[in-house]
């Protein structure tokens, strides 16, 4: 039986925004708030795009504090979802697995990046209930300029 896995993209905006794009929607929201307090989600897409969300927010928020200088974070999420899914009653329980993979652009090392995304994982409120009900990786990517790499 093949897997079903469903994807979902999310990055920085002007003014501290955050696009979402699907399979099967788009939006922006300011912050990612307005996503992670909308509690009637219940299609696996948004499920996954409030993970994103969070992350985001979280993210910047950390990264404000630390003063990363953040110009933007890319967030892919995907899941693969176990056997038949109830659409009515979707919750995170029915994804065998989650993976995270958060692309920030900025010029901090890598080292000072993989203690933001700890405090990230540790704050995001949304991210210790999925690392709850299901296993999720978070994959820190680094993107170096080429001209600046030994």
């Amino acid at each position: 039986m093949e897997q079903r896995v469903v994807k979902v993209l999310g990055f920085s905006a002007r003014e501290s925004q955050f696009a979402v794009k699907t399979a099967n929607f788009s939006f922006t929201v300011k912050d990612g708030k307005e996503l992670v307090r909308d509690v009637s989600a219940n299609s696996e897409e948004l499920i996954l795009a409030k993970l994103a969300g969070s992350i985001h927010a979280v993210g910047n928020l950390l990264g404000n504090t630390l003063g990363l200088d953040l110009k933007s974070i890319q967030i892919e999420v995907s899941g693969v979802l176990k056997g038949a899914v109830v659409e009515d009653a979707f919750s995170v329980e029915q994804f065998k697995k989650i993976e995270v993979i958060v692309k920030p652009s900025t010029p901090a090392s890598i080292i000072v990046l993989k203690e933001w995304i700890d405090a990230v994982k540790l704050a995001c409120p949304v991210f210790t209930i999925f690392k709850e009900k299901t296993p999720t990786i978070v994959t820190l990517v680094k993107e170096y300029d080429q001209v600046n790499v030994a």
